[in-house]
């Protein structure tokens, strides 16, 4: 289920003033090309598609559509061809400080409202039609990617609940009770999503029914999925379907895992990082001179600054929960390219992690996380 549709650590994630980020392995990103497939036809379409997207023309957008589907085209074909790889490239543009976060939103806006329409062309499922709810984690906004998953599922024939991006855990779990699904499924962008899972997974698990997951969050693998306690990974929307129909009806239905020492650090985190991530972002502010109060006068870098910060402490919960250090090495090295992107001086993201220490005395897990992956760190040494 892991669509990849964003590239980017889109700004779609506000707080406040400030922007979360979407992805976090950015480094080795290759470019976008120009268009999805070595195919005249899917060529022009993809050129005049994007077109349109630049110029935040929604109606030229679905000239395109209609057209690749009226002549032929299945709606998921025209997904995969147009709205995947544009997303894409939408996302590369906001990391490299080409696209506004305005821009973004505004492409972003039309690929969702094109992916609705392609939808809309899937026959009324039969009512004996296996059920399935289709979600993003909490605090995860970026809602594209499970929409994406939900008509693919639509189109193969499954009846979906589309809940869509940062659901309300609560409400979510008694939509779960009272329809009794065959199966949940949760996409997730941001790997800072995942630290406050394993409570919802666990309730989800304990009446029986099944969790799967996607999306660049966990990394390409189970691994991260299994940690949280998810019954299966799914890395395409086509994947999906194959691995709900590989499921059991039920599950085995087990009760909440004991909490470790690295939860418990991670809950720590959690509960306190309103006060960690303004304590991070003052600083860095005093040390650069950095008007907080005057918006017009602060350098690009700053803009979305108190996002990231935030994010960097949400990954570090998170590579806490599901015991992976490359979290910290992806978001340490998304981060830098982030802020060389935006100008930003030399030895920033040093700094972060430096200023990320001191409230984490206490905190060894945490602390071995961020030192295995400070700037300049040699992977195989042991912290100090």
């Amino acid at each position: 289920m892991q669509q990849q549709v964003q590239h980017d650590p889109g700004p779609d994630q506000a707080t406040g003033t400030s922007v979360t980020p979407t992805q976090d392995a950015t480094t080795t990103l290759p470019p976008v090309a120009l268009a999805p497939v070595d195919d005249p036809e899917w060529e022009s379409a993809w050129s005049t598609y994007w077109a349109a997207l630049e110029s935040g023309d929604r109606h030229g957008a679905l000239a395109v559509v209609r057209e690749r589907h009226e002549g032929g085209a299945a709606p998921m074909e025209v997904i995969e061809r147009l709205v995947v790889p544009a997303q894409a490239r939408i996302g590369d543009l906001w990391l490299t400080g080409g696209w506004s976060v305005a821009q973004e939103h505004q492409a972003t806006a039309i690929n969702e409202g094109l992916v609705h329409w392609l939808g809309s062309f899937a026959p009324e499922a039969d009512a004996s039609a296996p059920l399935v709810i289709v979600s993003c984690l909490e605090h995860e906004r970026h809602a594209l990617p499970a929409l994406i998953v939900a008509e693919s599922l639509l189109l193969a024939g499954y009846r979906v609940t589309y809940v869509g991006g940062d659901p309300e855990p609560a409400g979510l779990l008694h939509d779960i009770l009272s329809l009794k699904p065959r199966a949940v499924l949760f996409s997730a962008s941001l790997t800072s999503s995942l630290a406050g899972q394993k409570s919802l997974f666990s309730s989800i698990r304990a009446i029986g029914i099944p969790v799967v997951v996607g999306g660049q969050a966990f990394g390409g693998d189970e691994t991260r999925a299994l940690a949280l306690g998810a019954t299966a990974y799914a890395a395409t929307p086509g994947e999906s379907a194959r691995v709900i129909d590989a499921l059991p009806p039920r599950v085995p239905q087990t009760g909440p895992a004991e909490a470790g020492p690295a939860d418990v650090e991670a809950a720590w985190i959690a509960d306190y990082h309103h006060e960690i991530a303004p304590y991070v972002v003052r600083a860095i502010a005093a040390r650069h001179d950095v008007a907080v109060g005057a918006p017009s006068s602060a350098p690009d870098w700053w803009t979305d600054f108190p996002g990231y910060v935030d994010h960097v402490l949400g990954c570090l919960a998170a590579a806490l929960v599901v015991g992976d250090e490359t979290i910290m090495i992806e978001v340490r090295d998304w981060l830098e390219r982030v802020l060389e992107a935006r100008h930003a001086p030399d030895g920033l993201v040093a700094e972060v992690w430096g200023l990320l220490a001191e409230p984490l005395r206490g905190h060894p897990l945490a602390r071995v996380h961020l030192a295995g992956a400070a700037p300049g760190h040699v992977p195989g040494q042991v912290p100090g």
